[in-house]
């Protein structure tokens, strides 16, 4: 493992026993519920509660789509530390994520995501390379690759906060 300052370090297996897991065991479970769609709530289990609301009422809580936008770049980034880690690239990345809803009359509601990832410090070509292994590894975008075409493109690193890992 790096010694990186920012990576998550190894979780133990949580529950009483001390016996390894299988291979096909969940690492972890998520449990969420939602009550009211897009105008109610959504509730983490022993978390948080998050207002929900449609797209044409952002101010009042967040919908599927932002979601969905933060599930991705999330797991997309986490993802892509991984594989710099792996590579011996010790370098702040950047995943911007945008999800689109498209409506047709016969087949219904889609969304249309894209990634857009910088990597600050290497070339193109190399950024390339490590956003695509990223996105052959990362559970969601697999998740996405199995409904939709999602798209992930380079762009120029941008750091607009001074961000730093911690």
């Amino acid at each position: 493992m790096t010694e990186n300052p920012g990576y998550a370090e190894p979780q133990a297996p949580s529950g009483d026993s001390d016996e390894p897991r299988s291979a096909s065991a969940p690492i972890y479970t998520a449990k969420v519920e939602n009550l009211g769609g897009t105008s109610g709530e959504v509730r983490v289990e022993d978390g948080m509660t998050l207002a929900t609301a449609p797209t044409s009422h952002t101010d009042q809580g967040s919908n599927p789509e932002q979601f969905l936008a933060m599930a991705w770049s999330t797991c997309l980034g986490e993802t892509l530390k991984v594989v710099l880690a792996v590579n011996q690239v010790e370098a702040l990345s950047r995943v911007r994520v945008e999800v689109d809803l498209h409506g047709e009359s016969n087949a219904g509601f889609h969304f249309v995501p894209r990634a857009y990832i910088s990597i600050d410090g290497v070339s193109a070509a190399d950024a390339e390379k490590y956003a695509g292994r990223a996105h052959a590894r990362c559970p969601i975008s697999k998740l996405l690759k199995g409904q939709g075409n999602p798209s992930v493109e380079i762009e120029d690193y941008k750091n607009p906060d001074n961000f730093q890992l911690s």
